[in-house]
């Protein structure tokens, strides 16, 4: 054996193998990490000049199926799709499940069928689609979706907005325009079965919790006229209700019609600012204090990029997250051109 403290040539080298080795390291480590590297914003699926061309040239049908129409998201989402895919020379199937997830289980295997080169979901249940998630896995057809990962089968992304947060953030806005402890809160609902929903619900709990309110009622419905009996009835039964909260569009509205056939002074906060709370923001005279608005216009594009970019060879990250905006009176002339570009305000 050399001792190293008798020759310097030894230490010499073993400090340049020391080096080399580390260097080695260095160096597989960056080549791991660009391996592993995803794409994890709306931003980042952005497709170069080159990505579009090439797009092109490939004559693609992707399958675009959502859970409604109904409201403005779903409708935007829509819009920024087909924009965006017109642009780049995709050609775009459509469907709308209208609620029924055995009507999106039977869309969803016919775009199998077809044989179309991805597809995007907004799911009626992640519970149910995933027998068909997987069957598109065996024919190696892309699947995209928003809301939350199926409960079987493998999907390239799942993609969200800031559910929780801005529900928790438009929850902070109606507890601190109220502004009494031990508020008494209704909060009103849509009953997927979707950890978006789940997050929207924990996001405004947390917000009537960290203001020391009270939730005294969690109702949910697909239908605004059952929405609007709802509230109606939370708001006859409880005197001393202070305020309420939604969790998607449509009972928004139906929140807000009730308050104002109350005739009492109701706060109303919510999740998803479309084309009736904006204009009730714009009337100068609204329960309204704050909404949560997805982009849904940003979604719509993504989507499309998203499912481009795994056939082009890129890894999405397992969650991207767009960020929402939260709509006030204040803000809300500013607000809608970022959520609904191109789309006319209601109050022109």
């Amino acid at each position: 054996m050399i001792d190293a403290r008798k020759t310097g040539v030894t230490t010499r080298l073993g400090l340049t193998a020391v080096a080399v080795l580390l260097s080695a390291i260095i160096a597989s480590t960056s080549l791991v990490t660009a391996q592993d590297a995803c794409l994890g914003t709306a931003e980042a699926l952005h497709l170069t000049d080159a990505q579009k061309a090439d797009l092109k040239s490939r004559n693609l049908r992707f399958g675009f199926l959502t859970n409604n129409i109904s409201d403005d998201f779903s409708r935007t989402l829509v819009k920024g799709g087909e924009d965006y895919a017109a642009e780049v020379g995709v050609e775009l199937i459509v469907n709308s499940a209208d609620f029924d997830a055995n009507t999106q289980l039977s869309q969803f295997d016919a775009l199998v069928q077809q044989q179309v080169d991805g597809i995007f979901l907004t799911a009626v249940d992640a519970g149910s689609i995933g027998q068909a998630v997987r069957r598109a896995n065996t024919a190696d057809i892309p699947v995209f979706i928003v809301g939350g990962a199926p409960a079987r089968g493998d999907v390239i992304s799942v993609m969200n907005a800031s559910s929780y947060q801005g529900s928790y953030d438009a929850g902070i806005a109606l507890m601190d325009k109220i502004g009494t402890s031990n508020a008494k809160i209704a909060v009103l609902g849509i009953p997927f079965a979707l950890q978006t929903i789940r997050d929207r619900e924990k996001g405004i709990l947390d917000a009537i919790g960290a203001r020391g309110g009270q939730l005294i009622s969690m109702q949910s419905d697909f239908s605004q006229d059952t929405l609007l009996q709802l509230a109606t009835n939370v708001i006859q039964a409880n005197e001393d209700l202070a305020g309420i909260f939604a969790t998607w569009s449509l009972a928004v509205n139906a929140a807000t019609e009730a308050v104002k056939q109350s005739g009492r002074d109701i706060p109303i906060a919510g999740y998803d600012s479309e084309a009736p709370g904006y204009a009730e923001l714009a009337s100068g005279s609204t329960p309204i204090v704050a909404l949560s608005g997805q982009q849904a216009a940003v979604q719509g594009r993504a989507a499309i990029e998203g499912l481009a970019q795994a056939i082009f060879g890129a890894t999405l990250c397992e969650e991207i997250i767009t960020p929402n905006l939260l709509v006030t009176a204040d803000n809300h002339k500013d607000m809608w051109p970022v959520q609904y570009p191109g789309t006319p305000a209601p109050w022109e």
